[in-house]
């Protein structure tokens, strides 16, 4: 019996799980099966899957983890089909964190006044929607972070918090995040794309 093949969409964002979905049905798989961990991911691929006429069903394996399955009928070739991202529903203020530095010249002032940019955030309204965290920016979202308690606070007060998953790696600081969740560039320009305003501090 032939095994089923796998796509492991788990960790990526719009519109990767889909695009990963349609490379594997060009290969001419007839039996798919997708892994998402997200409602949004298992719904754009659902959602994809049925509009070429595929079969499809899926289960929720555990609490917000999809096993996504994909019958394809017949063998001829895949028609077209759009692939899109929806705007996110609720969108606004983004912070976009380029480094952990704020300003130019001493190293040791910016980052001081970084922590006190974050930290300040804590009793501004409204908040921003998301906070991005890219390049050396990571350094304020992982180990060793002065600032990790106001993010978390942050956090704690409906702020998405978001690092760069590349960056992460380069700084070897993948396993050492501490506050909210890795990130791509997918993400990463569907949201600065959504904002109403994005704010640079560094």
């Amino acid at each position: 019996m032939k095994e089923v093949n796998e796509v492991d969409a788990r960790g990526l964002a719009c519109p990767q799980p889909v695009l990963e979905t349609r490379k594997a049905l060009e290969r001419g798989e007839r039996e798919l099966v997708v892994l998402a961990d997200s409602v949004s991911s298992r719904d754009n691929v659902l959602r994809y899957a049925g509009s070429i006429g595929c079969r499809v069903d899926f289960t929720e394996v555990s609490p917000g983890q999809f096993r996504i399955s994909i019958h394809r009928d017949n063998a001829t070739p895949l028609p077209k089909a759009e692939v899109s991202c929806p705007a996110p529903a609720h969108t606004g203020t983004v912070i976009y964190f380029g480094t952990d530095q704020m300003g130019r010249g001493s190293q040791e002032l910016g980052r001081k006044l970084m922590g006190g940019f974050i930290r300040t955030w804590i009793d501004i309204e409204p908040r921003p929607w998301r906070m991005l965290f890219v390049n050396s920016g990571v350094h304020l979202t992982t180990d060793g972070s002065e600032v990790l308690e106001a993010i978390q606070l942050l956090e704690e007060r409906m702020v998405e918090v978001l690092s760069c998953g590349t960056c992460l790696e380069h700084f070897g600081l993948k396993e050492k995040l501490r506050v909210g969740r890795v990130t791509n560039m997918y993400e990463i320009i569907g949201t600065l794309n959504a904002a109403h305003r994005i704010i640079t501090p560094d």
